[in-house]
């Protein structure tokens, strides 16, 4: 379990000066559509999660059939970045292939519920050092997180398959098919909201993950 990492927060791109390329996800400020499940292995001309380039500080899009997102960490330490795919579900299995390409504590998000506009949603991560998590998150602020730590080798140097199950109050994390971390939300839980797709969380360096595969269900 890590104990000295700082606080993350979501770097919410409409109120950062950016250039948005394409359709723009969440950061339209428009409520999502909703969703009734989806799959996306990032080969369209047209990017669902849209694109985002902060200059040489984050962004992400649609690049080689694949869907990378990137921050750097030395500006934003433990900050991440995340796109939506502009639908809104209740109950929703997230599951996509994660390939992290750089940062030696960066992490892949996968983010439920909620709004990430609102900065209050749900985020299950895993990082590239084995450390995972489900936080909770209000005004784009982690709240309460539950951690834990892989055992060395769990993952893989390629794509490692990750999932989140966010049924109920009971949100649940999986990496090449197994349960690595469960958490049952105490008191009001986030009832529906976005889901969407993130990098970073790392204390410095360039954090990049490239998404593949994606397939949204509802249980």
């Amino acid at each position: 379990m890590r104990d000295d990492r700082g606080l993350h927060r979501l770097v919410v791109a409409a109120l950062i000066s950016a250039l948005l390329v394409g359709c723009s996800g969440s950061d339209t400020g428009a409520a999502p559509a909703e969703g009734s499940g989806l799959q996306d292995d990032f080969s369209s001309g047209t990017c669902r999660f849209g694109s985002l380039q902060a200059g040489a500080t984050q962004g992400y899009g649609c690049v080689d059939g694949e869907f990378r997102a990137w921050i750097d960490n030395d500006q934003e330490s433990y900050d991440f970045v995340s796109a939506s795919a502009g639908e809104s579900y209740g109950d929703v299995r997230i599951e996509v292939e994660a390939r992290f390409v750089s940062g030696e504590d960066a992490g892949a998000y996968l983010l439920c519920r909620g709004s990430q506009v609102g900065g209050a949603f749900y985020a299950l991560r895993v990082g590239v050092d084995g450390s995972v998590e489900i936080t909770d998150f209000l005004d784009g602020e982690e709240q309460i997180a539950r951690l834990d730590s892989l055992p060395e080798g769990s993952i893989l140097p390629g794509a490692n398959r990750l999932r989140a199950d966010c049924l109920g109050n009971d949100l649940a994390l999986y990496v090449n098919g197994s349960l690595v971390l469960e958490r049952e939300i105490e008191g009001g839980a986030y009832s529906s909201g976005d889901m969407g797709l993130g990098a970073g969380g790392g204390s410095r360096g360039l954090s990049e993950v490239r998404f593949d595969n994606l397939i949204v269900s509802q249980p």
